[in-house]
């Protein structure tokens, strides 16, 4: 993997404890790299070490360079603070916080390896993240999506077609997260149980149902591949679709749609997807175990806008003032 490639160039083994001596050390930089080598051994995703390593990265490099601290015990509360000023005149709020959770961990890392007493971070508050209602794709956004779908299935390459419509159909019908999506192999597919196996946050794996029209578009764009590779989706050279490329094609074809004021994203589905299944009769705790959330609090927050919805709809028939007829 390339952060521990970075951080172990001689390419040594980890169960070889004399070969982690060159990451001993009690300045920041070989704590980071010795953080980052037990986020390996835990089995954390490549992606949470990548992350890890580029904002935690980031904070050492602006204590090193810029505040000419080199050690752990010389850090404090207002050090930290500055970094997330610094921070916030260049990233999103969302940004930020996620900056400060990373810090955060680290520190808290230290305390528990005996490094420091105590965290710098223990009496901070995480910086507020302002909370904006996703609105969902309505019916006649899909309608219009698939509806370009199709149209390249018929007049450019039909491969491409069906494979947009599937993956839009699959994200529909799941609320699979992007990477969960991006990473389907086709031994995941089980179209006798009629299920999707996928690999969610925290290498927890769980099982998803889909339905017989998804099973029916993935079948479509299956037999218009004709090869036998392992990778659910693929480019049209024949190479595995990356996350980014399936979140590219989403916004081409909400353009090409003519869908405006709503975000063309796979996160907007997942969205979509748990608004329609509670509309639809779904109970919260098995949208909580598809969605792969680890808490019922986190699924609430993605159907804030029904909530919303709701309301307006409460108030047309319950209105004080329609009521009174003045």
């Amino acid at each position: 993997m390339t952060v521990l490639a970075n951080l172990n160039p001689k390419g040594l083994q980890l169960g070889d404890l004399s070969s982690l001596a060159h990451l001993k050390g009690d300045t920041l930089e070989g704590q980071l790299k010795l953080f980052l080598v037990t986020c390996q051994v835990e089995n954390l995703s490549p992606r949470s070490v990548e992350d890890y390593g580029q904002k935690i990265g980031a904070f050492v490099d602006f204590c090193t360079g810029t505040l000419n601290l080199q050690r752990p015990s010389e850090v404090t509360p207002n050090h930290i603070r500055l970094f997330l000023l610094g921070m916030q005149q260049r990233c999103k709020p969302v940004s930020v916080h996620g900056y400060y959770g990373c810090v955060c961990r680290f520190f808290n890392w230290l305390v528990q390896e005996g490094t420091l007493k105590a965290s710098p971070m223990a009496k901070m508050r995480p910086p507020k993240v302002p909370r904006h209602i996703i609105q969902p794709f309505k019916p006649e956004h899909i309608a219009r999506l698939l509806t370009v779908c199709d149209s390249d299935a018929k007049t450019r390459s039909g491969f491409l077609g069906w494979r947009n419509r599937a993956i839009i159909l699959t994200f529909l019908d799941t609320g699979l997260r992007l990477s969960e999506l991006a990473n389907i192999q086709l031994r995941d597919i089980d179209f006798d149980r009629e299920t999707v196996k996928v690999m969610g946050k925290g290498s927890k794996e769980r099982i998803v149902r889909i339905s017989k029209a998804t099973q029916k578009a993935i079948l479509m764009y299956w037999r218009a591949r004709d090869d036998d590779l392992p990778h659910l989706w693929l480019t049209e050279e024949r190479k595995p679709l990356q996350a980014r490329g399936v979140q590219q094609m989403i916004e081409r074809i909400g353009k090409r749609a003519g869908v405006t004021n709503i975000r063309c994203s796979a996160h907007t589905f997942r969205h979509s997807f748990a608004i329609m299944a509670l509309q639809n009769g779904m109970g919260e705790f098995s949208l909580q175990w598809l969605l792969g959330h680890s808490t019922l609090t986190q699924t609430r927050r993605y159907c804030g806008s029904l909530g919303a919805n709701e309301a307006m709809a409460a108030h047309i028939k319950a209105s004080p003032v329609e009521r009174l007829r003045l």
